[in-house]
């Protein structure tokens, strides 16, 4: 476990842990004004570290999540109803974390334990990120932006070390090549810095996304 402070704004909870395979889960905290916004919640076996994460930098007030993958929302529960907080997601999201249908690859829907409880996020009084939809890894997928600190949370857009950004898991990507189109974005923002939930931040250069674009786009026709 690591829990760092990647921005004036930002704080990051870094969990190395086995779901099938071994996995880093990182989940983000922004403070503004000793108000905390949790970004993901990764497991629900260290929601305990969440929260109490989540306390030390001031009054939890939110969940935002980039998509509602398990890796990324079964912490919601706990951690929402022991924070009595609100959950919120982009609107194109809300009906797999909802059970209502499954993901577009997937014969079963996800089993999120907050069914219902998901709000879209033009409900929430205060977003301290400017959020972009972008879809291929999930349908209702974001990535998430601190102007201020020129930070980019991109959840599963990519997977990054900390010189390369590569593509995210296939088999839990519904679209391959409309991710990585998707990924554009980074070349709209142009951040300092580029944090993912699976890998290591690095730091933006105009050469990152064309590198990307050119070694995976042509596999994913």
């Amino acid at each position: 476990m690591q829990f760092t402070q990647i921005s004036s704004h930002i704080y990051k909870l870094s969990i190395e842990m086995t779901v099938g395979v071994p996995i880093l889960i990182n989940t983000w905290y922004v403070v503004e004004n000793r108000e905390v916004y949790i970004i993901d919640t990764g497991m629900a076996s260290y929601a305990d570290l969440q929260i109490k994460a989540a306390q030390s930098l001031g009054e939890p007030k939110a969940i935002f999540l980039t998509h509602g993958h398990l890796d990324h929302i079964d912490g919601a529960q706990i951690i929402s109803e022991t924070l009595n907080i609100p959950i919120f997601a982009h609107e194109n999201e809300l009906p797999f974390i909802n059970g209502e249908v499954p993901y577009p690859n997937k014969n079963s829907v996800e089993k999120t334990k907050v069914s219902q409880r998901v709000l879209p996020f033009e409900r929430a009084d205060t977003v301290p990120l400017k959020y972009f939809l972008t879809p291929g890894h999930a349908p209702g997928h974001v990535v998430f932006f601190h102007k201020q600190d020129e930070v980019l949370i991109c959840g599963d857009l990519f997977i990054s070390d900390s010189e390369h950004l590569h593509p995210p898991v296939y088999q839990f990507t519904y679209n391959m090549l409309k991710n990585i189109d998707s990924g554009q974005i980074i070349d709209d923002i142009c951040p300092a810095l580029i944090t993912t939930s699976h890998g290591h931040d690095l730091n933006y250069s105009k050469d990152i996304y064309p590198i990307y674009n050119f070694k995976y786009k042509e596999h994913s026709q």
